[in-house]
C-alpha cells in the first residue's frame, strides 16, 4: 500500500496552509489504495 505525507508548506505564525493541508486529507482519507499523513514542517526542527 503507498504511504502519502501531505506536508505543509510555511512555519510563519500567519500561515493558511494548514486549513488547506487538512481539507485535502479529509478529501482522500476514504481511498481504500494508500495510506495519508499530515507533516506539518513547523513541527520539526528544520534549518533552511
Amino acid at each position: 500500500m503507498l504511504k502519502i505525507a501531505i506536508i505543509t508548506g510555511s512555519t510563519r505564525p500567519s500561515r493558511v496552509n494548514k486549513q488547506v493541508t487538512d481539507w485535502v486529507l479529509s478529501q482522500v482519507q476514504n481511498r481504500a489504495d494508500a495510506t495519508f499523513e499530515l507533516v506539518d514542517i513547523a513541527d520539526h526542527n528544520c534549518l533552511y
